[in-house]
This record gives structure tokens, C-alpha cells and sequence, in this order.
């Protein structure tokens, strides 16, 4: 048995014990990390780092393999398809490993950039629409967020596709350390899996337009220079085999996501009243309202969804169709939540997430202000005053206050948090001890949230009744003659 790095070691021998492991595939994983220093180097540091938890052999995935975030800030899992396996043999195998585990490995590493990118998206996105409908707008446009948030996850496979080839060039290097450069080159062409890799007319393979060996193979890469924007162009933007019925690209896997959470926070906000209608401009976005609905569209509680794309050669208005929860994992996102989970206001998709940021940011300006850095106990903070603001008829949180110092009280004693401008007599406030609000843990603030919003629940259903008795009544006792 090929021994690989001791840090990498317990992953394998928990894998080795997956009944359904395919003959030979922990020899074969075996031999491709000890084969690629540049693999074993990258996946042993995300494993130490507390990025990557395991790896995995998938059954049924229509990709080479694909890396499934870990829950709640765990570390991850690395999964290789099944395929690998059943496909691919001796060195092609071997080759073909390489670049799926460099690639996915590199998901591991940009973990937390993935989780930092959605709850960015959840927070603009729950800002601008609680925004709009606060101030009765006709239309809210959320094209800009969806289209930062799947811009970075074009930036995230095009950094994981390099790193993919970087593994294969490394195993070719390492097992023939004096073949000159020209010839390794010629082998990584004719033995690399990447999308980049493309065939003239005489059936020769060449790098895709903007490639070259040295830029993929030799120099740095990051974000959004030259190298890592041409191989978006040659490999996220290219159609694709995703998906549960593997006939999806990039875009369109992704874009599932960012459409089910702003589906689920309209039906949120639909509670009171009609919110403003929701602009996507989808089409320049790349995003097929079709292959959204394919990939599995989960609008909640809601059957349909309406959007109007008013972009160039726009779709118009578009009905969403709930298609339910995706049938293969996405990409490198957490799993679906199990039925005994249900998502926490930090979370992106809980209704009460764009609250929570809300009050999450004021927190975080007044740490800044005071010379602390957020933490456990701004976490505490946080979701204390979004309890507190939910209890007390809040629907948006503009201000996060300490009190001052009076002649009873020192500087802090009490947290305030304020519906409008602080001065204007109609604002709304709710406090509650500064002491209490750091002390009182997360899970037990969110706990306290569940029976407020089953109250407000309640609240709303009697209302309804109350208005619909009262207009049977009117109904009954016919209209008022003029005088």
C-alpha cells in the first residue's frame, strides 16, 4: 500500500471503509497523491487547516467529483464520482484523478470565500428588498447581487480548474524530472481532462485563446487577473453536463441558489402585504428559467414565483415553477439541510436573515467604534436584539445605541435598537440590558425568536379573521344611503 502524507492518512483509512468503494479506487487515490507533491502539499494543508474533513467516493453525480461544503463552519468533504473508477483505467485513471482532486481540493481551500460570498449575497439581498417594500416601491431590482455572488463562483471554479491542471503538470513533472519543458507540455495536452484543452481541426490539442503553458503551469494565479479570467471564459462559461439530469452549465447550477433564497424572502415578506415586484435580469445573467427549474428551484412555501426580466433581449415576465430541493448536491454548497434541521437567522434563506444582518452590521460599527473586533459575544449581542426587535413590532432595525452616562448609570448600561431616525417622535425603539444581550447564549435568543414569530403568526391569522368578519358584516347590512 502507497503511503501518502500522515496528515492525509486518517481520511483514506476512513474511506477504506465505505462498503460501496469501488475495487481498487484507494489504491488508485493513493497512488495519484503520492504521484503530485503539488496534491499532496495543497489537500494535506487544507486537512490541517480544518477545510477539508474527509474524502469520498459519489454515486450518481454528473461531474468528475465535486466538494460539498461542511455545516455550520465544519470542514468539508472531497468527493471523486464513481466514474473514475468505472471509466478510466492504469495511467489515464491516475491522470484523470490528478485533475478532479486538484480541482476539488482547491474548493476546499475556498471554503470560507464561498460561505463570505452567500452571506454577502443574503445580506444585500435582504437589505435592498426589506428597503423597497419599507418604502412602498413598485419594483426592486436584484440583479447586481445575484450577479457579484455568481461572479464569485466563476472566479472559485476557474481558480480550482487551474490548480486541477497544476496537480496533473506536477505528477508529470515529478516522475520524469528531466523531461524538457517542451515535452512536458505536449503531455499535459494530450493527457489533461480540462475543459481548457481544446482540438484544431487536425485533431492537435491546444490551450484555449488567452492560455498559455508557462501562465497555467509556472506563474501565480488569483483572482481576477488575466489567466483566471480566461479560463472563466473557457470553462465556466461553456455549456455543461451538471445537474439532475446532467444537462446544465455553471451558471445555471449555481443560479438555483441565490433565486430560491430571494423566492423565499419575498414569500416571507408577503406575510403583511404585497411586496415590490422582483427584477432579475436573467437573461443577462445567463440564467435559463427552464434549466433553473430543472436543476431545482425550492421556493418555500410557494408554488410559483414572478419575475420580469427587463434587460436586453429580456425574457419579460417569467413564473417560476417550486421544483423542490436539488436532487444532487450543488458545487461545493452544504448539503440540503436535513428535515430535522431547519436554518438559523444567520443563515441565508431563514426569514429573518436580512434583520439579523442588519443588526449584525450596526454591531460590528460599534465594536469598530469602541476598538473591539466582532466576536462570541457580538454574535451573543446580535441575536439577543433581533429577538428583542421582532418582540417589539420591528420591521427593520436602522440604529443599534448604547445609552450614556447619567447620573444613575454608568457609559453602556442599556442597548437600544431603533425603527428610524432616533430624533423623529414616530421612530420605534426597543431596549434591553447591555449585560443581558452579551451573556444570553445564540441558540437560546433563536429559540426565544421561534415562539415570538408563532406569536406574531397567531397575531396576523386573528387580524385576518377580525377584517373578514367585519367586512361579512358590511356586506350583510348593505351600503349607507346618501343623505
Amino acid at each position: 500500500m502507497t503511503r501518502v502524507d500522515p496528515r492525509i492518512e486518517p481520511l483514506l483509512a476512513r474511506m477504506a471503509k465505505d462498503p460501496a468503494l469501488p475495487a481498487g479506487a484507494e489504491d488508485s487515490i493513493r497512488q495519484t497523491i503520492a504521484e503530485s507533491p503539488y496534491l499532496s502539499n495543497l489537500l494535506g494543508d487544507a486537512i490541517e487547516k480544518g477545510r477539508i474533513g474527509a474524502i469520498a467516493v459519489s454515486h450518481g453525480q454528473n461531474n468528475g467529483g465535486h466538494f460539498q461544503d461542511g455545516k455550520d463552519g465544519n470542514a468539508g468533504t472531497l468527493n471523486i464520482s464513481e466514474a473514475a473508477f468505472k471509466d478510466f483505467a492504469g495511467s489515464e485513471r491516475i491522470d484523470y484523478l490528478t485533475e478532479v482532486m486538484g480541482h476539488e481540493a482547491m474548493h476546499g481551500v475556498l471554503a470560507q470565500h464561498r460561505a463570505d460570498a452567500l452571506a454577502e449575497f443574503g445580506k444585500s439581498m435582504g437589505n435592498r428588498m426589506q428597503e423597497a417594500y419599507d418604502n412602498r416601491e413598485h419594483q426592486v431590482d436584484l440583479t447586481g447581487p445575484t450577479r457579484v455572488y455568481l461572479d464569485s463562483t466563476r472566479a472559485d471554479e476557474a481558480l480550482s480548474e487551474i490548480s486541477g491542471m497544476r496537480a496533473l503538470h506536477d505528477r508529470i513533472k515529478h516522475l520524469n524530472p528531466e523531461m524538457p519543458d517542451s515535452v512536458v507540455e505536449r503531455e499535459l495536452l494530450d493527457r489533461s481532462s480540462n475543459r481548457c484543452v481544446v482540438r484544431q481541426p487536425n485533431g492537435a490539442p491546444q490551450f484555449a485563446d488567452g492560455l498559455t503553458y508557462d501562465a497555467l503551469t509556472k506563474q501565480p494565479f488569483s483572482r481576477n487577473d488575466a489567466l483566471t479570467e480566461s479560463v472563466e471564459h473557457c470553462f465556466y462559461d461553456r455549456s455543461g453536463t451538471l445537474g439532475p439530469h446532467g444537462d446544465s452549465d455553471y451558471r445555471n447550477y449555481y443560479g438555483v441558489n441565490p433565486i430560491s433564497h430571494i423566492a423565499q424572502n419575498y414569500a416571507h415578506l408577503a406575510h403583511d402585504r404585497q411586496p415590490p415586484e422582483i427584477r432579475i435580469d436573467l437573461k443577462s445573467l445567463g440564467l435559463d428559467p427552464r434549466q433553473l427549474e430543472r436543476n431545482g428551484l425550492d421556493l418555500g412555501s410557494v408554488k410559483t414565483f414572478n419575475i420580469v426580466d427587463l434587460g436586453k433581449d429580456g425574457y419579460g415576465m417569467v413564473q417560476l415553477k417550486d421544483s423542490g430541493a436539488r436532487g444532487v448536491s450543488s458545487p461545493n454548497l452544504a448539503a440540503p439541510n436535513e428535515p430535522s434541521r431547519t436554518l438559523t437567522p444567520a443563515e441565508a434563506g431563514h426569514p429573518d436573515h436580512a434583520m439579523h444582518q442588519q443588526i449584525r452590521s450596526k454591531v460590528e460599527q460599534l465594536d469598530a467604534a469602541n476598538g473591539r473586533t466582532f466576536d462570541a459575544t457580538s454574535e451573543r449581542m446580535t441575536a439577543s436584539l433581533l429577538t428583542l426587535a421582532k418582540d417589539n413590532g420591528l420591521t427593520r432595525v436602522d440604529h443599534v445605541l448604547l445609552s450614556e452616562k447619567t447620573k444613575d448609570s454608568p457609559t453602556a448600561q442599556t442597548l437600544f435598537v431603533v425603527q428610524g431616525d432616533p430624533k423623529d417622535p414616530a421612530m420605534l425603539r426597543a431596549h434591553m440590558p447591555t449585560a443581558d444581550a452579551a451573556a444570553r447564549p445564540v441558540q437560546e435568543s433563536f429559540t426565544q425568536l421561534e415562539s415570538v414569530n408563532q406569536r406574531l403568526a397567531h397575531e396576523r391569522t386573528q387580524e385576518m379573521a377580525m377584517e373578514q368578519q367585519r367586512s361579512q358584516g358590511q356586506q350583510q347590512r348593505g351600503p349607507v344611503p346618501s343623505l
